[in-house]
Order: C-alpha cells, then sequence, then structure tokens
C-alpha cells in the first residue's frame, strides 16, 4: 500500500502550495497509536480520514489547470482504500501494522514534498505585514519542506520597517531558509542596522536574475554555508566588504561584483559566466584593488586590477590586460584572444596561459619570473621580461604584410629570457633574445634576424633545403656562440643542384664546436681559431674549414648530395690538426688541404666514385705527411731501368679515385701544391729493390723538380703530378 500510495501522491504534490498536509498525517497517526489498545475508538481514525478526503478533494483546483484530473482521482480511490483498510481492524495487531505503514508513507511524503513543494505566486518580504502572509504560505518548522517559487522573490530588509529587532530576524531567516529554488528574478537588499547577514541556505537555482545587495550568505567568504549552483540570468552582487566566495557556483550569465577596496578576496572556482566585472566598470573588467585573491573560474574577463592579489585565475575574453604587481601566480584559461595579452607584474611571478593558442593581436609583458604559453602555435609581436618562457609549440611568427608570404614576421622581443626554447619555430622576423644563452629553433629563414648577444649554444633541428644560417662574428651577431648544431631538411626531390641550397655560413673566433647533420648544400667556417670540436654527418655538397687554429680532430662524416654538384672538400690553416680522414665523403670534385702542419695521416678512401664529368683540382700543400721516392735509374748493360715511384701510404688511399680518373677523359683533376711536404729520397739497387730512405728532405715538388724526367730520362712521373702518374704510387 505504501509505495501505491506514493506513486500516487508524487505528481499531485508538484502542483500545490506547501500547506501542511503533513500535520493531518501526524493527527491521523496519533489516533491510530491511541487506538493501539482500544479498537473500539476506529470512529474517531474514520473520522480523520474523512477530513483527509476532503483535503484531497482540494487539490481538484490545481489538478483542473495542470490536467490532472485522473491522477487525482486515482488518489481518491487510494484514500478510500485506506478507509476499508482500517474498517477490517479486529485488534491491537492490526491497528500496529496500519501504523507502522502509515509512518514509512509519512516520510516518503515529507521527501517528496520537500522536492516538490510549489509556491504559484510572487513573494516579497518588505515589512512586517507581507511577513506574515509569506509564513502563511511557507511552513518554517524544522520538518518542513523546502520550496520552489514559481514566481519573483524580494526580500528587503532594513532596521525601520522591521523594527522588533533579532526576533524578526529570525522569522525573515526562518522563511528564507525554506527558498529552495525560484523560477523567476530574485531581488535580496539588506541593509539592516546593526550589520547582519540574511541567511538562504537552501537556495540552490534562481531561473533568472539574483541581485543581491548588502549582506547574505550567499555572498560571504564561505563556500560551505550555502548551496547556490545555478544562476541562468545576471548575477549582480553590490555593497558587500570582505571575502566573496562564489566557488561552487556553476553557472550564470553576466556577473557583477562589488569594486574598490571592499573586497578582499574573490573566488568564482567552478562559475561559467559570459562576463565577470566589478561595479562601474565596463563588462568583463575587474577592478578589484584590495583583494588578496582573485579567482574568477571560468568568466571571460577582460581586465584585472588587482595590484594586492597574489593568486589571480581567469578565463580570457577577447582581449586581456592584467596589472597585478604581488601576484605570484596567474592563470589564464582560455584557448583564443583575438586581441591582445598584456601583463604587468613582477619579476617573481608566473603566469601560465597553457592552453592559449592563438593571439591575434600582440603579446606584451614587463618582467616576469615565467610566462608559460604552452600551445600559442603563432605570435605576433611578442614583447616580454620574463626570464623563463614555454614556447614549446610556438612555429611561426605572424607576417607583418597583409598575406604577403615574402614580408618578414613579426617581432619577438624578449629580454631577459636565458633559454630561448622553440623546437617547432620557423623565424621569419627579427628576435631580439640578448640575454639567452641557450637557443633551440627549427628553422632560420632568410628574412630572420636573431640578436642574441650572450647565445653560447644554438640548435637550428630542421633548415629547410632553401633557407640558410650565415652571421660574421660582430658586437649584436652571436659575439659569445660556441656550440653551433644544425640538421637541415633534404629536399625532397630532385633536381638537388636549384632545390638544395640551404646554407651555414659563420664567421667566428670564438665558436668551439660544430655540429651538421641532415642534408645541407653548403658549411663554411671562417676564422675558427678556437674550434675544439667538428662533427659532420649527413649530406653536404661543399665544405669549408679556414683558419681552426686549435681543432687536433675533426668528425668528418657526411657524404655528397646525390643529385646535386660534385662534393668539394676545403680544410685551410688548421695548424694544430693531425687527421683528415672522411669515412663516407663520395663523388668528390675539388679537395684543397692547405696549411695543415701537423697533419700526418691523410684517409682518402672513402672516395671511391667519379662524379659523371668535370675538371677539377685537388690542392695538397704545407702538411705534415712524409713519403718517399725511389729515383729513377737508366739501363746499363748489366742492369735494367728503373722508372721513379713515390711511397705514400697517404697518397695510396687516393689512387683508387685517380686510376678511375685516368681512364676517362669525361673526369679530370688538377692535383696542385707540393702535394707531400717532407720525401726523402731513395735509390734502387740491381733487382730494382728500393734502398733505405735518405735523411735529407724536400716537398715532393722540390724532388720532382730536382730529379724529374728533364733530368732522368728514366723518369716516368710528371711535373707537377697527374692522375696517370698515380700508377707509379706505392705504399711506404
Amino acid at each position: 500500500m505504501k509505495k501505491g500510495l506514493l506513486s500516487l501522491l508524487a505528481v499531485a504534490l508538484t502542483v500545490v502550495g506547501c500547506q501542511n498536509y503533513d500535520d493531518q498525517f501526524d493527527e491521523l497517526s496519533d489516533q491510530i497509536t491511541a487506538l493501539s489498545g482500544t479498537v473500539q475508538g476506529l470512529s474517531s481514525v474514520a473520522d480523520q480520514i474523512t477530513a483527509l478526503s476532503s483535503t484531497v478533494n482540494g487539490l481538484a483546483t490545481a489538478a483542473s489547470v495542470s490536467g490532472l484530473q485522473g491522477d487525482i482521482t486515482t488518489i481518491k480511490a487510494a484514500v478510500d482504500a485506506l478507509t476499508a483498510s482500517l474498517a477490517d481492524v479486529a485488534t491491537a495487531a492490526d491497528l500496529g501494522i496500519i501504523s507502522s505503514t502509515l509512518a514509512d508513507v509519512q516520510a516518503d511524503v515529507k521527501e517528496l514534498l520537500a522536492a516538490n513543494a510549489v509556491i504559484n505566486q510572487n513573494i516579497t518580504i518588505n515589512n512586517v505585514a507581507t511577513l506574515e502572509y509569506v509564513e502563511s504560505l511557507i511552513s518554517t518548522d524544522a520538518d518542513d519542506p523546502n520550496v520552489i517559487v514559481n514566481g519573483t522573490v524580494i526580500v528587503s530588509v532594513d532596521e525601520t520597517d522591521f523594527s522588533g529587532g533579532a526576533a524578526q530576524i529570525a522569522r525573515i531567516k526562518a522563511v528564507t531558509d525554506k527558498l529552495a529554488t525560484s523560477l523567476k528574478t530574485v531581488t535580496i537588499t539588506n541593509t539592516y542596522s546593526p550589520s547582519t547577514v540574511l541567511s538562504f541556505a537552501n537556495l540552490a537555482f534562481v531561473d533568472n536574475d539574483l541581485v543581491i545587495n548588502g549582506n547574505t550568505n550567499l555572498a560571504d567568504g564561505d563556500a560551505s554555508n550555502d548551496v547556490l549552483r545555478t544562476v541562468t540570468g545576471d548575477l549582480t552582487i553590490s555593497n558587500i566588504t570582505g571575502d566573496i566566495d562564489l566557488s561552487l557556483l556553476t553557472s550564470a550569465d553576466d556577473v557583477t561584483v562589488p569594486g574598490g577596496a571592499g573586497v578582499t578576496a574573490l573566488r568564482m572556482g567552478s562559475i561559467t559566466a559570459a562576463s565577470l566585472s566589478t561595479a562601474g566598470a565596463v563588462k568583463g573588467h575587474l577592478n578589484l584593488v584590495s583583494a588578496t585573491q582573485v579567482d574568477a573560474g571560468l568568466s571571460k574577463v577582460a581586465s584585472i586590477v588587482a595590484d594586492y592579489a597574489t593568486d589571480i585565475d581567469f578565463s580570457a575574453a577577447a582581449t586581456v590586460t592584467v596589472q597585478a604587481a604581488r601576484a605570484a601566480t596567474i592563470d589564464i584559461a582560455g584557448t583564443t584572444l583575438t586581441g591582445d595579452l598584456n601583463v604587468t607584474a613582477s619579476a617573481t611571478t608566473v603566469v601560465k596561459a597553457v592552453a592559449l593558442t592563438s593571439v591575434g593581436g600582440s603579446i606584451v609583458t614587463g618582467n616576469l619570473a615565467e610566462l608559460h604559453l604552452t600551445k600559442l602555435s603563432s605570435t605576433g609581436t611578442m614583447t616580454s621580461g620574463a626570464k623563463v618562457m614555454d614556447l614549446s609549440a610556438l612555429a611561426s611568427q605572424k607576417a607583418t604584410g597583409a598575406s604577403n608570404s615574402a614580408t618578414a614576421g613579426s617581432p619577438i622581443t624578449l629580454s631577459r629570457i636565458t633559454n630561448f626554447n622553440a623546437p617547432k619555430l620557423d623565424t621569419s622576423g627579427v628576435v631580439s633574445i640578448v640575454a639567452a644563452t641557450d637557443i633551440t629553433i627549427k628553422d632560420h629563414s632568410a628574412r630572420s634576424n636573431i640578436y642574441a648577444l650572450a647565445a653560447k649554444n644554438m640548435t637550428i633541428s630542421a633548415l629547410a633545403a632553401t633557407n640558410s644560417v650565415s652571421f660574421d662574428k660582430s658586437a649584436t651577431a652571436f659575439p659569445a656562440l660556441v656550440d653551433l648544431n644544425v640538421t637541415g631538411v633534404d629536399a625532397g626531390s630532385g633536381p638537388y643542384i636549384t632545390k638544395q641550397t640551404n646554407s651555414v655560413s659563420i664567421t667566428s673566433d670564438v665558436l668551439t664546436t660544430l655540429t651538421t647533420a641532415g642534408s645541407i648544400n653548403d658549411v663554411r667556417l671562417h676564422g675558427a681559431a678556437k674550434l675544439t670540436s667538428l662533427s659532420t654527418s649527413g649530406y653536404i655538397r661543399d665544405f669549408e674549414l679556414i683558419g681552426a687554429t686549435t681543432l687536433t680532430t675533426a668528425g668528418i662524416g657526411h657524404d655528397h648530395i646525390e643529385g646535386s654538384d660534385a662534393a668539394s672538400l676545403r680544410i685551410s690553416g688548421a695548424s694544430k690538426l693531425t687527421t683528415v680522414a672522411p669515412t663516407a665523403l663520395d663523388e668528390v670534385g675539388t679537395v684543397m688541404l692547405t696549411g695543415l702542419p701537423k697533419m700526418t695521416s691523410l684517409d682518402l678512401s672513402s672516395m671511391k666514385t667519379l662524379p659523371i664529368l668535370g675538371a677539377y683540382t685537388i690542392t695538397i700543400s704545407s702538411t705534415g705527411l712524409s713519403a718517399s721516392y725511389g729515383i729513377a735509374t737508366a739501363a746499363t748493360t748489366t742492369t735494367d731501368a728503373f722508372s721513379d715511384k713515390i711511397y705514400s701510404d697517404d697518397l695510396m688511399t687516393l689512387k683508387p679515385l685517380m686510376t678511375l680518373a685516368a681512364a676517362t677523359s669525361a673526369v679530370t683533376y688538377t692535383l696542385a701544391g707540393d702535394m707531400i711536404t717532407n720525401v726523402s729520397t731513395r735509390t734502387f739497387d740491381a733487382n730494382g729493390v728500393a734502398g733505405t730512405a735518405s735523411t735529407s728532405t724536400a716537398t715532393l715538388e722540390q724532388v720532382l723538380h730536382a730529379l724529374g724526367g728533364q733530368f732522368r730520362a728514366a723518369t716516368a712521373i710528371t711535373t707537377p703530378v697527374s692522375e696517370e702518374d698515380f700508377a707509379h704510387v706505392a705504399a711506404e
């Protein structure tokens, strides 16, 4: 019977005022309990059921409005069934069962009333008379239900209209604490003096505007003493001092809070509002000059002035300006700004806009400790004094001209950053990072100009096939750079001679480490007086190293670029370099190895394949290479003639390539320089065995001039040495 009655009552109770129907159930329960020992008293219980039947009949009016006549008829049938059940009671035990069932029904009915009681009219409390009237509509006992008001709610309290003091304030509180939902505007005005707090402990939902003027528990600094969660219209708060905590509120339209010096904290952590503003400011602007905390939740904010706040959280509007001189942290939610981002804080402030992907205007900040723009992929003008920045997604600088791809990108000026780590950035305009010691970028276009006075380490991870890194050491062009690492991008398809044109060209007497990889058309390092580490890999067409007076070893691991011109290798002025030994370089044309007095080992054996065509020069001069020369002898009556020979392990590494060249006219090499700087001479015995080398040395060029064919008919080596002469080169 319990569940059946509940199901029947549930619909009807949603359309009636909160009158004391549950009191009638209490009276019925009392009657039944009193009869538990005297069955003869059942007649009085029947009277109570008759009264209950009359009450249910009173629901018919509401039912006719709401189209619930059928449900009311069913409820009447349930009451009739209750009457029949009482008629069958014969013992106290029967009454006990009914009493127990009735208690369960009462508990569920009270729950339904709490969830569904509706006042279908406006509620106004602005003097004692209106308070008394509202008290006739809303029961205020502890076990009476909270109500839904299908109308406006106006509560206006001052000491003139409520001169009865604390007792009247308590009565108002008893009523307002029963308000659970308002389906229209709620306006609260509290100017009562001495100051008192109006309570709306159960108001959770306002389906329109909510206006709060004066002290209430809804807009104080305690989020635990109210249940307000939703305002579908605007929320306006005024005449509040101290903290405002609406952190459990989830939604509102436009929110206005008090401005000026009165608010000491604003906490709205869960709210998503169209805008959040202070009174007297334009929409989206907060002026909270005394607040120590500003948490605007996900509400749209365009500007904040909060010079005392240490913690600021908000969601960005179309444009954002923040002035917060004492802020420790500023967290900005939102993904897109169509306008500018401007932050003025302190050198200890950490600003995080980690979801921001696009800023239509400029980014300007003062000195900051950190600025995190984790997802920002493109920037217009960016000017910041942040010392640490997260630019991990930054890929481009917006063009300064309208839709002109040839126009330089917007400038980036970061005056205090020490590690400019933008691994996806293709620079296309000015990048001024004068304090940065470390630079990581993806690419460096011809239109970009990096000012980095303190930079020591620079990495370019993907230099495009047509872009170049080119700078001469000067007061503004990497004057402190010691470590450069560049990886080039392959053009992808031919003709590489026109498509792979990227370049690394540097003049520096402070660079100590150069590392290259990928595909780079040409690498040229001049004035490299302090270079101590060189490592190349991947593919380079033209490699040139000049003036590396400190370098002792070189890791030359690159190959030629297939489909481009023949590779070239030039090393000059490396006075301490001991070995030149490319490990992969092939299809080489021009070679120049000069001014290498400590180079005692040369290995060019990687050069196994001739270019398709061309005339080239191989110059080897002023090195530390040693060899010996077998002096040609003419035939005698008792001995054969023996042609001269060059005994050199170093030239033997070049012999296979020269042999190929000698066999074709499509590719020719001219050999220049002294070739071998230290040559001793040897003579052949009667069996053609070269004897012990002499102690005197000269260059190969000098030996050939002194002992060449013009002096000895048996000589076979020309002066200067040609590619054909490598037939007479032998191992030492």
